[in-house]
């Protein structure tokens, strides 16, 4: 019994060294000392270091989330427009998703395209500011709200098709016991959230909500088809289009298109397709007629081998502008974003859908090409975002932007200046 007591004394000593606050000396047994009352001092200290342990774990939790949630915040600092992609894209649309009524779409492509304009008109619908489809100063700040009400994170996809890629994924930063409380539950309708966890699923709560606790049976052969959600096209020009869609699990991906309804999914209709299998898929459809209705369906096999093809659906390619077009774009809302020491976002809008090219250099005036550097896109959108890589740290850029429509008209906007971090 004594060899027991000093044991637990020297442990109780050593854990008050580890917290800081060093336990009271114990003197040596005495004839006179009670071994009762001895366990009932060791047993009181012991549970003021479990108290401070407790709080220390409270404490580091709340750092973690704190640090999450800044760390997220920093995603969403530049506006956001029609034609941008990123992380920061990612974001808005896990934010987006959470109301159905404002992006039924649900796709956290990470790019921003038709469906993402229509959620943020939405969005800023519901929040009583102007609905315009970009994300400005007003819409950020609502936003970054929402983010204090249900934090996110990004992390790299462990998938193991996606592992080394770099790929991330946006996920929510909520304890995983809280999916299976009962009191998260009621209070979020039973739902999940809409994005997976920053984190693993410890076994048993991974149990519960796939259903599968309890059980032992190995589970048979797979012979369940994906099932295929969200498909819409987008990013329609004159001679092209991207069809977008989902699938539950990872798949193939297929678009069978014509001008003729109903299409047929045979060797003998033409077809685009990647063999990647993936659960968000994007194909683009090249060498269209302007201004031509085309129905497509799109097909995806998974793994084991299961095939669904999707109902049909159209849209109809851009009509070529009149002859008479000769009125340009009209440039607006430049602005200068991500600067960093050696790279910085140059951010513009324009009246129609127009290419983009972005003339500088550390000289000025720009746009030559003996004393300035051109980066460019080639598609045609009314939000812009070129970025401008290899600058020097702690140097001022001067800049100009071109942009021509279809027609061939040709803006140019006024001469502009910013200046880089310090390395």
């Amino acid at each position: 019994m004594r060899h027991s007591i000093k044991k637990i004394a020297v442990s109780a000593v050593a854990a008050g060294f580890i917290f800081g606050s060093a336990l009271p000396a114990l003197a040596e047994t005495t004839s006179s000392t009670s071994t009762s009352a001895l366990v009932q001092t060791l047993e009181q200290q012991i549970i003021q270091l479990q108290a401070q342990l407790k709080a220390l774990q409270s404490a580091q939790a709340a750092v973690v989330g704190t640090s999450a949630q800044i760390a997220e915040t920093a995603k969403l600092l530049r506006s956001l427009r029609e034609g941008m992609s990123g992380d920061d894209v990612k974001t808005l649309q896990a934010i987006l998703a959470k109301y159905p009524d404002v992006y039924p779409e649900g796709l956290i492509t990470g790019y921003f395209g038709k469906a993402t304009v229509r959620a943020v008109k939405r969005f800023q619908a519901r929040e009583n500011i102007e609905s315009i489809g970009l994300v400005g100063p007003k819409t950020l700040a609502k936003l970054l709200k929402e983010l204090e009400r249900d934090p996110l994170g990004h992390e790299d996809d462990d998938d193991d098709e996606d592992r080394g890629k770099g790929m991330k994924r946006p996920c929510a930063l909520i304890p995983p016991g809280h999916l299976v409380a009962p009191g998260w539950l009621r209070k979020h309708s039973g739902d999940r959230p809409i994005v997976p966890l920053c984190q693993k699923l410890p076994p048993g709560i991974k149990e519960q909500l796939d259903g599968t606790k309890g059980t032992t049976t190995p589970p048979g052969p797979d012979i369940v088809a994906p099932i295929v959600s969200s498909i819409f096209a987008g990013n329609i020009s004159q001679t092209a289009a991207r069809v977008f869609w989902m699938t539950n699990e990872k798949a193939t991906s297929k678009v069978w298109y014509s001008t003729v309804s109903p299409v047929s999914a045979t060797g003998t209709t033409p077809s685009v397709a990647s063999s990647e299998r993936t659960k968000v898929h994007d194909l683009q459809l090249t060498g269209l007629v302007a201004n031509t209705t085309y129905f497509y369906v799109v097909e995806s096999s998974d793994e084991a081998g299961n095939t669904t093809v999707s109902a049909q659906f159209s849209f109809v390619t851009a009509a070529v502008p009149p002859v008479s077009d000769t009125t340009a774009p009209a440039i607006s809302n430049v602005s200068v974003g991500s600067i960093a020491s050696t790279s910085a976002h140059i951010l513009w809008t324009t009246s129609e859908s127009a290419d983009g090219k972005v003339w500088y250099g550390t000289a000025t005036p720009v746009a030559s090409a003996t004393t300035s550097v051109l980066t460019s896109s080639a598609d045609f959108v009314t939000g812009h975002d070129l970025t401008l890589s290899s600058l020097t740290a702690s140097s001022t850029y001067f800049y100009l932007i071109v942009s021509k429509d279809v027609a061939g008209n040709t803006a140019t906007s006024s001469e502009a200046s910013f200046v880089t971090l310090t390395q």
